[in-house]
């Protein structure tokens, strides 16, 4: 990179944001970091101000909202604060990244892409038309637009089964594999488990990217949940007992990272090395 880059990570105290910050070459940019305590990035006015003050090279935006109970949050983070964002990563001529979601796209929609395997709807790229069935993924949609809509200098990531939280269904397979307490998974609920530090890893190679759009960007391959759940038990030795349940609706978020493959110049890991790694950095 030439000079010093200003790289302001929004959201850092998230599962992403956190690994971005890790990866991040202090000797060569200065790094700004926020959380939603430090600037409400659901008022404009304080967005702008915070920008024209600092003047980021480039913008990662990371914030993310996820819990449907309070509505108005999950509209105010996901939709309205990317709109913010984008609008002052124009008016300094700053670079996007912004992470979005699988959750864009409903169960079971129809792909244009063929999918080796018959017997699943087949894996989205980036040409399927998003049709979200939840609120988090309309939101996230939502998102999406107004980045497109303000700003010509973006990269929309997609990714899917994002772990790393506190207490989601990676945490709970561990901790119950360490204390050998039984598990429930769902047979019918597939996915890309992506861990946060192989999605950071390419964010961070994005970062001097002037080749804009929308990127799928999971980590390679898919599982059910209990085929995730088998894979962590394996890694961490256990032998507790993991039982296979069904839901009633199948579900199935596989993403395709189509264009990242076709450019060739950077490929995600398997999603059982990057589960590897993550148990056991």
């Amino acid at each position: 990179m030439k000079g010093v880059q200003k790289v302001w990570v929004v959201g850092a105290t998230g599962k992403v944001g956190k690994e971005v910050e890790k990866l991040l070459d202090v000797r060569e940019l200065e790094l700004l970091e926020t959380d939603i305590e430090e600037i409400d990035i659901t008022e404009i006015s304080d967005v702008l101000k915070y920008v024209h003050l600092n003047r980021p090279n480039i913008i990662i935006n990371c914030a993310d909202e996820s819990d449907e109970e309070d509505v108005e949050k999950l509209y105010k983070v996901n939709a309205m604060a990317a709109k913010n964002i984008s609008i002052a990563a124009r008016n300094i001529e700053a670079r996007l990244i912004h992470l979005s979601s699988c959750e864009v796209f409903g169960n079971n929609q129809i792909s244009n892409y063929v999918d080796c395997n018959k017997n699943h709807p087949a894996s989205y790229n980036e040409f399927d038309i998003p049709v979200p069935t939840t609120l988090y993924g309309k939101t996230k949609l939502i998102g999406e637009q107004r980045v497109k809509e303000f700003n010509y200098k973006y990269i929309i990531i997609r990714s899917g089964w994002v772990y790393g939280g506190k207490n989601d269904f990676v945490q709970q397979v561990i901790k119950a594999c360490k204390s050998n307490q039984p598990i429930e998974a769902f047979g019918n609920h597939y996915g890309s488990p992506t861990s946060p530090q192989a999605l950071a890893k390419l964010i961070v190679y994005l970062i001097t990217s002037q080749d804009y759009g929308t990127y799928h960007a999971a980590c390679e391959g898919n599982c059910s949940k209990y085929e995730l759940a088998v894979e962590i038990a394996k890694i961490l030795k256990s032998k507790t007992k993991i039982t296979i349940k069904q839901d009633e609706t199948e579900n199935y978020k596989v993403l395709n990272n189509f264009i990242l493959n076709l450019s060739k110049y950077y490929k995600m890991s398997s999603w059982q090395e990057a589960l590897k790694e993550y148990i056991k950095p």
